[in-house]
């Protein structure tokens, strides 16, 4: 029997922890949607998680800006995973974070979120 994911119960865990997506603004609505992915597959394998987070994807402009937002995490002893793509000269596309919760999750306060339709393909 199959469950849809969003329907299992799932125990209660305090704090709530989130796993924070960024990926660059200038890739295209599919690429984004695949390099969020990537990132998060290798921080999946990087980081132990006992229930699932909730996510949230935000966006940087442009691969400089999201390089210099690896001395942010770092500065706020958030762990992370930056994927780069080998299809595009191993540039860097996106970033996923541990489950982090709290004052953590202030580093993230001034970024956009991935705008609705954003991946919807006319």
């Amino acid at each position: 029997r199959h469950e849809i994911a969003s329907q299992k119960r799932r125990p209660k865990v305090e704090p709530h922890e989130f796993v924070y997506i960024i990926v660059r603004n200038d890739l295209s609505a599919p690429q984004k949607a695949v390099q969020a992915c990537h990132a998060v597959i290798e921080s999946t394998k990087s980081f132990e998680q006992s229930h699932h987070p909730s996510v949230i994807i935000c966006t940087v402009p442009n691969e400089e800006s999201l390089t210099e937002f690896f001395s942010r995490l770092d500065d706020s002893n958030i762990r992370y995973k930056a994927f780069n793509e080998p299809d595009i000269g191993d540039e860097w596309t996106a970033i996923a974070t541990e489950p982090i919760h709290g004052d953590k999750r202030k580093a993230f306060s001034n970024l956009p979120l991935l705008k609705g339709g954003a991946i919807m393909v006319p």
